[in-house]
């Protein structure tokens, strides 16, 4: 079954205006306009110079010409469309027609042109492209024979020229990858448009999602009557919101997370607008830079994200625990149509780790076409980087970005990309790795089985190759498991290094009601459940009541408080969440008093070293098994949202508001 967005546009055009319909008639000239089949959400957008400056990289790489511009670039209204792809692709909207894709191919490290319905059949007309004919065609099917290398496109064809499909090129053989569908219309409306005819002609729901954006924020804002704060990232998203805030009466302080590692031009951007709206700037920064964290946790990833941790969220919720310690209404760009996880979030929700503060979502409805009408319309000082071709902004090194916008980076700001690409072979070289880790991005995966790791691994380096996880691993913690006994009721481990006896006594209240017994060679902890014996570099936990507790479960635990007396960073999340106050750092140490400590496992949750780097890199090594951790972390039995109950007020994903509040008419003018 084909998965359905929550949230999507109805998208439609108008084919006497040449523009894009977000409403069903056009208030120009009041027709209705045809359906336009896009990959869903359908959350285009316009182009700007430095999308169209990609798009000719791209034709110009494909087909080593570029006669092929001039025929699809024929109106000033060029609109985007992001696609799922293994990297970063966008359908290319132009006159009511997709006129093709273009995508980054990360083994290559170049844009290249997908062609569709439209530009294949121009390019055939021209002899750009090989084609080849057949009467009937299936997907998958192989169709020919080639020594064209791997990637080569074809445009599959029928006797009279037209073309089905497209075809590439696997080992050898061209094998049919995309069947077009029969569309209603394939020709390209010439008639020129802007952006400005897109806006009148979708006046009314434009201004119906202005008017119930200022709506719900000052409706809000008078039910719950906190202060109101505004999260600003030097994004368009934030800036409408702050902007729609401002036209509600508001005047939030401005709440930036300062992470150390945006993009010079964001940094501007919100010294102005802070100056721009005359408000009150807060910023959030990390206690340590995320380049000394770096020489404990080694490169982010993918899956192993523990700089959200340290240099957004902690510093983000001691901000709010500090200045609005009995709550705040924040106010947030976000739209559903960005993410599932958003589109599902609703538009009043509590985060769960910083639940005291009330967020709100003024345009979660809104399409990113709107947005940048809006921005546009009233002349916002958005942040140049868009005209440059970024999709989103944020951390420039981001795991999660697209190899895309790296290389896009790399071009606009390659003083930046070079110094991390430095720290990145420092960490390729003490972790055995070869030159293609870091060429073609391998880095932004730890798991060394994950798809996209392993896609470019086979691409770049051969079906054959395989990396030595193990090595890989134990070189991130420094430390290696020599042997091990793993069971249900039994677990005795063997470390390459001396367990530190005092960092687990000092700590021994999180395991619950124990007995502490040691001497100079060995430590035991005894409960009515359990056993547990530390000798040198030996830990063995036995249990006792096998319906209580799991051998593993606890030898894990352990694990954790061990390893994060042994590494903390001093970032302060186990004091700040903990409920009791039962837990504080002494000479940069955990240290948990035994009296106050509810045994709830809080701070373990918490904890970037527990939470991430042993549940990521020392679990596996541990039980030897890469899978065990994602499973586990699946099933834990005690949840921080539900935990978290003990310190802050519930969490809540849905409010029902108060409509009956009277709104000044002049905010909807």
């Amino acid at each position: 079954m084909r998965f359905r967005w929550p949230i999507r546009v109805r998208l439609k055009w108008c084919p006497n205006c040449n523009v894009p319909l977000i409403q069903d008639v056009c208030d120009v000239c009041r027709s209705k306009g045809f359906d336009v089949r896009l990959n869903p959400p359908a959350d285009i957008r316009p182009a700007f110079q430095g999308d169209i400056e990609v798009i000719k990289e791209a034709l110009t790489n494909e087909f080593g010409d570029t006669s092929l511009i001039n025929e699809l670039i024929t109106n000033k209204l060029i609109l985007l469309n992001k696609v799922p792809h293994y990297d970063d692709m966008k359908e290319v909207l132009i006159g009511g027609v997709i006129v093709g894709r273009y995508f980054f191919d990360p083994i290559k490290l170049r844009w290249r042109w997908r062609l569709s319905r439209y530009s294949a059949e121009v390019a055939v007309r021209k002899g750009l492209v090989k084609h080849i004919i057949v009467d009937k065609v299936k997907p998958l099917d192989v169709i020919a024979s080639t020594k064209d290398e791997d990637d080569t496109q074809y445009v599959v064809v029928n006797k009279d020229l037209e073309p089905l499909g497209i075809a590439v090129t696997r080992r050898g053989s061209i094998r049919v990858q995309t069947l077009f569908s029969k569309v209603a219309t394939s020709d390209v409306i010439t008639k020129n448009s802007s952006l400005n005819d897109f806006i009148k002609a979708n006046d009314l729901m434009l201004r119906t999602l202005i008017s119930r954006g200022i709506k719900r924020i000052y409706v809000l804002s008078s039910k719950v009557g906190l202060p109101v704060t505004i999260s600003y990232s030097g994004g368009k998203d934030s800036l409408v919101a702050l902007d729609l805030a401002l036209r509600a009466g508001l005047q939030p302080e401005i709440i930036f997370n300062d992470t150390g590692l945006e993009l010079p031009e964001t940094i501007d951007n919100v010294a102005f607008i802070t100056r721009h709206y005359g408000l009150n700037l807060r910023e959030a920064r990390p206690d340590r830079s995320f380049w000394e964290l770096l020489e404990v946790f080694g490169p982010p990833a993918k899956d192993f994200r523990w700089c959200c941790k340290l240099v957004k969220l902690i510093p983000l919720a001691k901000l709010y625990k500090s200045l609005y310690p009995h709550g705040a209404l924040n106010i947030v760009g976000q739209r559903g149509m960005e993410s599932i996880n958003r589109a599902l979030s609703g538009n009043v929700w509590r985060n769960k780790w910083i639940s005291h503060i009330l967020n709100i979502t003024p345009i979660q409805e809104w399409p990113q076409i709107a947005v940048w009408a809006y921005i546009l319309t009233n002349k916002l000082p958005y942040n140049p980087l868009y005209e440059c071709g970024f999709d989103r902004l944020g951390c420039y090194l981001c795991p999660a970005a697209n190899i895309a916008e790296q290389y896009t980076l790399m071009r606009i700001h390659p003083d930046l990309w070079t110094a991390w690409e430095e720290h990145l072979l420092k960490w390729s070289s003490s972790l055995k790795l070869p030159n293609a880790w870091v060429k073609y991005s391998l880095w932004r995966w730890l798991n060394p089985s994950a798809s996209g790791r392993r896609r470019v691994e086979v691409k770049c380096l051969g079906r054959d190759y395989r990396s030595d996880w193990i090595s890989e691993y134990e070189a991130r913690v420094g430390i290696k498991v020599i042997s091990r006994e793993l069971t249900a009721t039994k677990c005795r481990v063997i470390f390459n290094t001396l367990i530190p006896y005092e960092g687990l006594i000092k700590q021994a209240g999180i395991l619950g009601k124990v007995a502490v017994s040691s001497d100079d060679h060995s430590i035991e902890i005894r409960s009515p459940d359990y056993t547990i014996k530390l000798l040198g570099n030996t830990l063995e936990v036995v249990i006792n009541n096998v319906l209580k507790t799991n051998a593993l479960d606890l030898t894990l635990n352990i694990v954790k408080l061990v390893v994060r007396w042994v590494k903390c960073v001093n970032c302060g999340a186990c004091t700040l969440w903990c409920p009791n106050k039962a837990i504080e750092l002494i000479g940069r140490k955990p240290v948990v008093h035994e009296g106050k400590c509810l045994s709830c496992g809080i701070c373990l949750e918490v904890c970037p070293i527990s939470d991430v780097l042993v549940d990521k890199v020392v679990t596996p090594l541990l039980t030897g098994n890469l899978s065990l951790t994602r499973m586990r972390r699946q099933s834990r039995t005690i949840t921080l949202s539900r935990s978290l109950r003990l310190n802050h007020i519930q969490k809540s994903s849905t409010l029902e508001l108060n409509t009956d509040v009277e709104i000044p008419n002049h905010f909807f003018s």
